[in-house]
């Protein structure tokens, strides 16, 4: 037989036993999706100028404002080893992809409060969501930051209500003042991550 005919052979059989053991597309994308999702909506980061959809506010506030809470929140539970992705209100078309991963645990709901309520904005994903949170029991919970902790307490109960009179579990959430002196928020999202984790973990 010739001796560049067998090599070829062989090389073709290597590589077809190489496919064989290699996961798919579709299972390695899935491996990538999250157990945690963040849906954000907030007012954009100081220097941009809000427009079209994602002009629900001026500027953010400076500081402790929610883009920093769910950048951090999502490097805490990174750290515990569960994977976490924050999507915009306005980018919920990725949830079309993500929520056919049956490892989603837990959606959190990020924003600030506005007299006691979160943007309508960030409510209004709710009802696109609804289906697939009651056919799939997923956990649902809010974080938010806010001038006045008693206000931002009424916003995630007030929005825990909502939801669990649409038949969705919920969990207690996370409030963090975005203005005043709040030394202790860092140790606040930690245990915040933590309870998602045991939650997860149940």
């Amino acid at each position: 037989m010739n001796i560049r005919f067998i090599n070829l052979l062989g090389i073709i059989l290597l590589l077809f036993f190489a496919w064989q053991n290699c996961p798919g597309q579709e299972n390695e994308v899935r491996a990538l999706l999250p157990k945690v999702i963040i849906i954000k909506a907030a007012g954009l980061e100081k220097g941009k100028e809000p427009e079209g959809v994602d002009a629900i506010t001026q500027a953010t506030s400076e500081g402790r404002n929610v883009h920093v809470v769910t950048l951090a929140l999502q490097d805490s539970l990174t750290q515990a080893g569960i994977e976490c992705c924050i999507i915009r209100f306005n980018e919920l078309d990725k949830l079309e992809t993500l929520t056919k991963d049956t490892t989603i645990k837990i959606i959190i709901f990020a924003g600030p409060a506005y007299s006691s309520q979160f943007p309508r904005q960030l409510k209004g994903a709710v009802p696109k969501l609804q289906d697939y949170l009651l056919n799939r029991e997923i956990l649902c919970t809010s974080l938010t930051t806010c001038r006045f902790l008693e206000s931002g307490g009424k916003t995630v109960r007030s929005f825990n209500k909502e939801l669990e009179d649409l038949g969705i579990r919920t969990m207690e959430g996370l409030v963090i003042h975005h203005e005043y002196e709040d030394k202790d928020w860092e140790a606040k999202v930690a245990d915040f991550a933590q309870r998602i984790q045991k939650a997860i973990t149940m």
